[in-house]
């Protein structure tokens, strides 16, 4: 047993003596479908992951930012990229406007064919629309983070 002097001069030491004496009992893994299901929906609406995780107001701020990031990049007549161009760099950005879920596929259904090239704006609508996909990402790997409580 450390003496009291012995605990003054190194407190960290003890402490951390203190909690590896304690049991600590890992926590149950969520079911591998579980985990599916809440990464395809959360890639599908933004925001939809942390809203079944009960995070109710992360998902709305989340879904208006990406929703909102996505339609400035068509009102800016923001281009979309083709996967089947023969440039790697146009693969990605198509790749990056994908991962902004149903909203590409749902522009494309309402008639948006890609936007005027020759727009003052366009280049910025097109980071946007990018930047909306790659967000959504981030969103996706948060949403997964949660679910297996390695973030609070």
């Amino acid at each position: 047993m450390p003496s009291d002097i012995e605990k003054r001069r190194n407190p960290s030491r003890h402490v951390a003596d203190q909690t590896n004496d304690q049991k600590t009992t890992p926590h149950p893994r969520p079911e591998t479908s579980r985990l599916v299901t809440l990464c395809i929906a959360a890639w599908l609406i933004p925001g939809l992951g942390h809203w079944m995780l009960k995070r109710k107001w992360r998902a709305l701020i989340l879904f208006l930012a990406i929703v909102g990031m996505f339609a400035l990049g068509l009102l800016m007549q923001g281009q979309f990229f083709a996967f089947a161009s023969p440039s790697y760099l146009e693969r990605l950005g198509y790749l990056g406007e994908l991962c902004a879920g149903l909203a590409m596929p749902v522009a494309k259904f309402f008639g948006y064919s890609g936007g005027n090239p020759f727009f003052i704006s366009a280049d910025y609508g097109t980071a946007y629309l990018v930047s909306a996909g790659m967000l959504n990402v981030l969103t996706i790997l948060d949403a997964y983070d949660i679910a297996l409580e390695r973030k609070p």
